[in-house]
């Protein structure tokens, strides 16, 4: 028993520890200007044109303006697991990107007008495209657009925070955009 359990694990460190495999951490410096969005991506080359990518964005805060009762807000939690092809080479050049999409909620005012908008159970798919730029051995730069669709279980839209005035509500089919990104990468 304790040799089949040796042999499971060294069959799982092995491949994580092999020179082929190369390990990125992205942050996306836009979703940071975002009112803060916390986020964070993984990937991991698994061949010369394909990487697996798994990241997430995390924003608690909420602000106030000038006016007591204007609250800015770009609250969210949510959770991606995808792919990218890379035509080129892994981490260089072009690539698209194709992923899974959890959110498990959101809510956000806008700086020019007052409307709130709520989600709740998110899920979909997203698509997304962009140019890597190789700074130097470690350090990449890269930029991307993208878009996602889906459903929210649970859906609001209000005229004002106070959720006064309701525009929508319930289960709601959506396409958004995603990931406009400027994110620096640190390759392992």
């Amino acid at each position: 028993m304790k040799r089949l359990l040796l042999i499971g694990v060294l069959g799982l460190i092995l491949p994580l520890t092999s020179s082929a495999q190369i390990w990125t951490i992205h942050t996306n410096v836009l979703d940071w200007a975002a009112l803060g969005t916390v986020n964070a991506e993984v990937g991991l080359s698994v061949s010369q044109h394909f990487s697996l990518v798994a990241g997430g964005r995390y924003n608690p805060w909420e602000f106030t303006t000038h006016d007591p009762e204007a609250i800015v807000r770009n609250q969210q939690k949510t959770a991606y697991l995808g792919f990218r092809y890379w035509p080129w080479y892994v981490n260089s050049g072009f690539w698209i990107s194709a992923k899974a999409q959890y959110m498990h909620s959101f809510s956000n005012t806008g700086i020019w007008r007052a409307a709130l908008k709520e989600g709740r159970n998110g899920w979909g798919g997203a698509l997304s495209a962009g140019y890597t730029f190789m700074l130097s051995k470690h350090f990449n730069l890269e930029v991307g657009v993208g878009g996602w669709a889906g459903v929210f279980k649970e859906y609001g839209f209000y005229a004002s925070p106070e959720k006064n005035f309701v525009r929508e509500e319930g289960r709601k089919k959506f396409i958004y955009p995603d990931q406009v990104s400027l994110s620096f990468a640190y390759v392992f």
